[in-house]
Formats: structure tokens, sequence, C-alpha cells
């Protein structure tokens, strides 16, 4: 491999964001592992797709949201603009495509193996959503944020429904569901520092985010309210959910310094905080 042909295939890894997708299957895996699965067993080609085929459509999720918004990139985040650049569209969209149709194809052999759709509806679910959220849903106020949200808190329900892969009949627990909830309400305030954040390209682009239609006043307390709501439902639902003392002081912790930086107009350091956050929950869970 040539040196420019391996620069080549490094930026376009950047774009999968490995890191994000990794946390991804991590997120799926603690669930399972909180609802009593032994993880070793995923270590079958064909169990381990609970935890790959999120991951696959994840990464081709990423690709193909660099590959519409390579405008407002190059202006709010000029250094990971590499579309068009070092990275070729085409391979991007091929790529794209890839990761999409193998998770398919291995979320429909999931639904066979457990004789029921749900797999390869929610992975099809998915990959809509992402498929559809820059070009058509991230310039209409908060309907992308809540797309976006839904799939993130989709990662928990599908972790609660792969926990019991060998019965079709099974459904999560209702704490699942509130986990799911808490979870996605958590990313819906992170999606909405990240629209304050990328003001300016999604302006040059025409976008009509949620930040863009509120005054700089309207955001700052509506993120501040929004932690505040935050604390009481991680709160909540760690009592409910009987997790131990360390967990409620670090995610009570955790959600004041996010208030803080609502507050003291700080979008970048309030966007890497309130992921702490999220992981939290799931540390909980461990």
């Amino acid at each position: 491999m040539t040196v420019l042909a391996s620069s080549s295939f490094f930026q376009w890894w950047r774009l999968t964001r490995p890191w994000n997708v990794l946390a991804m299957g991590l997120m799926v895996g603690t669930v399972m592992h909180w609802q009593g699965v032994e993880l070793r067993g995923l270590l079958h080609l064909g169990r381990v797709g609970w935890l790959l085929v999120p991951m696959l459509v994840g990464a081709g999720g990423n690709l193909i949201n660099d590959y519409f918004d390579v405008r407002e990139d190059r202006i709010n985040k000029p250094d990971k603009a590499l579309v068009g650049r070092t990275v070729k569209r085409r391979v991007v969209m091929v790529t794209h495509w890839g990761f999409t149709v193998a998770a398919l194809v291995w979320s429909a052999w999931l639904s066979s193996s457990v004789a029921s759709l749900w797999p390869f509806v929610m992975t099809a679910s998915f990959a809509v959503v992402l498929s559809l959220y820059s070009p058509l849903l991230k310039g209409r106020g908060a309907w992308g944020n809540v797309a976006i949200s839904m799939c993130v808190a989709g990662l928990v329900v599908w972790g609660g429904l792969a926990s019991a892969h060998s019965d079709s009949g099974f459904l999560p627990s209702s704490l699942t569901w509130a986990m799911a909830g808490v979870l996605g309400g958590l990313n819906l305030l992170r999606e909405w520092v990240k629209d304050v954040q990328d003001m300016e390209g999604d302006r040059a682009a025409r976008h009509r985010t949620l930040a863009l239609r509120l005054s700089a006043s309207q955001n700052r307390w509506g993120l501040v309210l929004g932690c505040v709501v935050g604390m009481a439902s991680t709160l909540g639902w760690l009592v409910l959910a009987d997790r131990p003392l360390w967990a409620m002081a670090l995610s009570g912790c955790t959600g004041l310094v996010c208030v803080w930086r609502a507050w003291s107009e700080n979008p970048r350091s309030l966007s890497a905080w309130i992921k702490v956050w999220m992981g939290s929950l799931f540390l909980a869970l461990m």
C-alpha cells in the first residue's frame, strides 16, 4: 500500500468515527450484561451480530452524514471536512451502502434465528433515519435532534431485546424502557448543544436548526432547564434501578457541572460533559 493510499484509508477511517461506533457496541453490551447475558457467548460468529449490527449501521450513518455536511463542516470543523478532499465522495457513498447492506443482511439472519422480525425492522429503521438525517431532517428545527436521540435510545431497547434472543416473546423491562427514555433525553440535550456550536456553518447552509430558531437567551435558559430536568430524570432512574450510592453521586455531580457549563454558555465543554454524563449511566450498570 502506498503512502498516499494509506493516508486516504486513515482519513476514511476517521470519517466512520471509530470511537463513536465502539461506544455503540459497548452500550449494547453493557445493557446485555446488566440483563444477565454471559457476554462470552457472543463470541459466536452469528451471535456477535447483536453487538456488530448497530455498530455497522452507526458507521454507515456517520459516513453519509459527512457526505451531505461538507459545506457546513468546512466552516464549523475545517480540519474534519475530509469528504471531497482527502477521501473521494464515491468511496464514502459506496462504503456507506456496504455497511448498511451488511447490517441489514446480518439482522435478517438474527430475525430468522429468533423467529421474530424485530432485529430486521429496528435495523432498517436505524438505517433510514441516519440516511435521511442530514439531507432532510437536520434543517427542520428539532426534528433531526429527536430522530437521532430516538436512535440512541433505541440502542438500549436493542440491548434489552437481544438479552433474550432465544425467546421471541421477550419484551424489555420497564426499567430498560425508562433508561432508554433518560438516555434519549440526555442525547437530545447534547444535539441541541451541538446545534449551538455549529450555528455559523448551519446558517451558511441555510439549515433551520433548533438553535437557530431560538435567541441566545432562549438557548441558554433552555439548556439550563434541560440539564436540571436531566438531573432529576437520571437520579430518579438510578433510585428505581437500585443502583449504588456512588453512581448517584457521580451522576449528580456531573449534572451540576453541566448546569454550570450551560449557564456560562460554554457549548464545547457542555457537550463533552454531557457525554460523560451519558457514560456514567452505563458505568452504573456494571
